[in-house]
């Protein structure tokens, strides 16, 4: 006989459900070598959250609306359009949060905690219709004290829960590899590149060159002396192609999630190889840019959004390509080559390939390319791994909160995942 799962307020779940505050931005003893990570709704990832940009001060703390929330809180955006509102995450060491944040302490008594997390992701659908609609669209936090979720025994919440954060943690280890290896890739790009260590750089004299010292064999160039830009790719016009939105590049990593598929060929066009590098305000500021993998067919060859400028390592190659385009010193001067009515403001593609760069031999280039590749494939095979997981995740996840998958069940697929 299957399990029942009953319709329960989070009310009666939790001991408390409360919203954060923000100390004031004029006091800086609130500010100042702040301690207290301090959270906003754009650091929520569905997920722990381990990314935090500022940090308050116990006088923060103490004189203002913020709270301190314990490891194991679910926090949810109560504002925002698109992806933001009911976005959650989990608080992973104490910490506080804006007011746009609603904090859930469940009691774990009757409730555990990561269940609670991923029956709320399960009724997120239901949450977004009680969305009030206006200047902002928002949800109150009578309305999520009030939210019924579906809630079976103690026991097989805790079952459900550990089989989910399985996934998630696998999930969360791939993606901390990930940024491993893209901190390799460029780390090994500023050495050889930017303070010249590459090897063999001890034998190799530093000589006066016209823009500034430059090692022996290297020359004073700019981008498109070694990279191709917005290149001539012809993409057909009958049947469906993989087609990237500016939404599936990611603002970190040269990750680009899986394409969709669309009839014609109107946009920007690129193949497999190739650095998608976003021009558009606040796309460029935010650091969307993606090295175009996987795509199938012949020649791997795709199009997308017209926002894109490509770039093509034709001397350089990718890895060098897309290293560069990840620069800070590349993209200063693409933001200030920016122009356009604001808020929609562009940088030009001649600024980009008309970046002053020293140009080093074809034959360091092509050991830099084998040297970091690999790394790069790396990358993109973990980013396939990870949507494989995410997809079994999410498919078991209605499966077992409406009780048509048994728990042992999905414990025997997870066996087979990992």
């Amino acid at each position: 006989m299957a399990e029942e799962f009953r319709l329960i307020p989070l009310n009666q779940l939790c001991l408390t459900i409360s919203s954060g505050g923000t100390p004031s931005r004029r006091e800086p003893r609130f500010w100042t070598n702040g301690t207290i990570p301090w959270i906003k709704t754009g650091e929520l990832n569905d997920w722990k959250i381990h990314t935090i940009e500022e940090r308050i001060t116990e006088a923060g703390l103490n004189g203002s609306a913020a709270k301190l929330f314990a490891p194991g809180t679910i926090l949810m955006a109560m504002y925002g359009d698109g992806r933001t509102i009911t976005t959650m995450g989990i608080v992973d060491t104490p910490a506080a949060t804006n007011q746009a944040c609603c904090g859930i302490v469940a009691n774990p008594n009757i409730c555990d905690p990561l269940y609670l997390f991923y029956a709320l992701k399960h009724e997120r659908h239901k949450l977004l219709n009680l969305v009030v609609a206006g200047a902002q669209r928002n949800l109150s936090v009578g309305t999520i004290r009030n939210f019924p979720v579906p809630i079976p025994s103690l026991g097989t919440q805790r079952r459900i829960a550990s089989i989910q954060g399985a996934y998630d943690d696998l999930i969360d280890v791939n993606r901390r590899r990930v940024a491993v290896l893209e901190e390799m890739a460029r780390g090994l790009f500023e050495e050889w590149f930017i303070r010249f260590r590459y090897p063999g750089h001890e034998a190799a004299p530093i000589l006066d060159a016209p823009d500034g010292s430059l090692p022996e064999s290297w020359t004073s160039g700019v981008a498109a002396d070694l990279i191709a830009f917005d290149p001539k790719t012809t993409v057909p016009r009958d049947g469906l192609k993989p087609f990237i939105s500016m939404g599936h590049l990611d603002t970190a990593t040269s990750l680009i999630a899986p394409p969709e598929q669309r009839a014609g060929n109107s946009g920007t066009k690129f193949r497999n190889g190739d650095t998608l590098f976003a021009r558009i305000t606040p796309c460029l500021e935010n650091g969307k840019t993606g090295l175009v993998r996987g795509l199938p067919g012949q020649g791997g060859i795709g199009f997308g959004s017209t926002e894109y400028i490509v770039m093509r390592g034709e001397a350089a190659g990718p890895a060098f390509t897309y290293c560069l385009a990840r620069h800070s010193s590349f993209r200063a001067n693409a933001r200030n080559s920016m122009s356009g009515a604001t808020g929609r403001q562009r940088a030009r593609t001649a600024s980009l390939a008309s970046f002053a760069m020293p140009v080093p031999p074809l034959d360091l280039l092509r050991r830099f390319d084998e040297a970091v590749w690999p790394m790069l494939e790396l990358v993109g095979n973990l980013g396939t791994a990870n949507e494989t997981l995410a997809s079994a995740r999410d498919l078991l996840l209605p499966r077992l909160i409406s009780g048509q998958l048994s728990v042992a069940e999905a414990e025997r697929e997870l066996e087979q995942a990992a």
